[in-house]
């Protein structure tokens, strides 16, 4: 009886961390795809505002989406803020999408 109680105590504990674990990963992969999601919704408000230009916005968003990196993002943000025209973002966008 000793035996199956101390056995199932561990069982119990090792679902309570597994539990916690998950929970913190999927905790952070949220704060992730949050920031993510921003991220491409502020690229997208500045193409929109400086090109006038909803509809190239919406058809990049997808291309856009395909970068995980939060880093890339946050230079594609600077792209979408320092390009001349839209074709010059389109380009830097391109190069992040070929791995550079």
């Amino acid at each position: 009886m000793n035996e199956s109680s101390v056995y199932q105590m561990i069982i119990e504990r090792g679902m309570e961390r597994g539990k916690k674990l998950g929970r913190e990963e999927g905790m952070e992969e949220g704060k992730k795809l949050g920031a993510k999601a921003f991220a491409i919704e502020r690229i997208r408000d500045l193409l929109n505002r400086r090109f006038n230009t909803p509809i190239a916005a919406d058809a990049l968003t997808p291309l856009l989406e395909k970068v995980d990196d939060l880093q890339h993002l946050s230079q594609l943000m600077d792209a979408a803020a320092e390009a001349e025209h839209l074709e010059n973002f389109m380009q830097t966008l391109a190069s992040f999408q070929n791995g550079a």
